[in-house]
């Protein structure tokens, strides 16, 4: 989401190459921010069999094996009970020191299974980094309606897991806030713990839905964007920041045209989708 950018690059920049992901549906940022190649992430967004799934999982459902994106679920909430299991088998099973991070919105965290997953991370002592990324919103709704606690931290405290509330909208913060908790704590006690990121979306919901918030709300809020903070801390000149747009903007207009040319996939090709799937772990 535009707005909460700094949260996906600044927590994939503290992992390690070796590390694993889970996320939620909205995926595209953690995806380039933890190193996937443009080319196939672009022709799996379109469809094109050239896609990183061979277009068959599109934005919602990316699996990674390259970078170690293990899963994505558009199913609010179910990313959580996936990584716990996901670093119970990393610690127990393949015995390595690797981690998992896990990336939820503040809302999930009223879903029964956000509740039944950290009871056992808690219990079964995983290592797992929890990063919600807290918007204070569920859709179009606002958090008095879902949210009983002030803040996601506090609701942790029922479960033994160790927590913190962080700005999450600066990056470099976000970066070594996160590499110092992973590798002080998550990695070295092989425990979970939990990033309560403040950040704010600053778009719709998504498309068709008009935001609940005023136009005046919103432009308040955006004097918090993470990518104007950062390009003032790199002290960017106005050419520097256009000169840095285009080249973004070129990549990506390159990568579009090969993928408009490329195929796309025929499922009865396929077969075996579901085992493929769960390979490179």
């Amino acid at each position: 989401n535009k707005g909460q950018e700094a949260i996906s690059v600044g927590v994939c920049a503290a992992l390690k190459p070796t590390d694993y992901m889970v996320t939620h549906h909205r995926t595209i940022a953690h995806e380039i921010a933890k190193g996937a190649d443009l080319y196939p992430l672009l022709a799996e967004i379109l469809g094109k069999a050239t896609g990183v799934n061979g277009g068959l999982a599109g934005e919602m459902h990316i699996h990674n094996p390259a970078i170690r994106h293990a899963f994505s679920f558009q199913i609010v909430g179910v990313c959580v009970p996936v990584s716990v299991g996901l670093s119970y088998a990393l610690k127990y099973y393949k015995k390595t020191n690797d981690i998992v991070a896990v990336f939820f919105g503040d809302a999930c965290t009223s879903n029964g299974q956000f509740h039944e997953a950290l009871n056992i991370a808690a219990i079964k002592k995983v290592p797992l980094l929890l990063v919600c990324e807290n918007n204070g919103l569920a859709g179009n709704i606002r958090k008095e309606y879902y949210l009983p606690t002030k803040t996601v931290a506090e609701r942790m405290v029922a479960y033994g897991i160790e927590s913190e509330i962080c700005n999450g909208n600066d990056v470099r913060f976000v970066c070594e806030r996160a590499k110092d908790i992973i590798e002080s704590y998550v990695r070295k006690f092989k425990k979970p713990y939990l990033m309560d990121l403040k950040t704010f979306r600053l778009c719709w919901h998504k498309q068709g839905q008009k935001d609940v918030r005023s136009k005046e709300e919103i432009e308040e809020l955006s004097k918090f964007d993470p990518i104007p903070l950062e390009e003032r801390q790199l002290g960017l000149s106005a050419e520097e920041r256009k000169e840095i747009w285009l080249k973004i903007g070129g990549m990506v207009d390159t990568v579009l045209e090969r993928v408009k040319k490329d195929p796309w996939p025929i499922v009865e090709e396929r077969e075996g989708l579901n085992t493929s799937m769960i390979e490179g772990f």
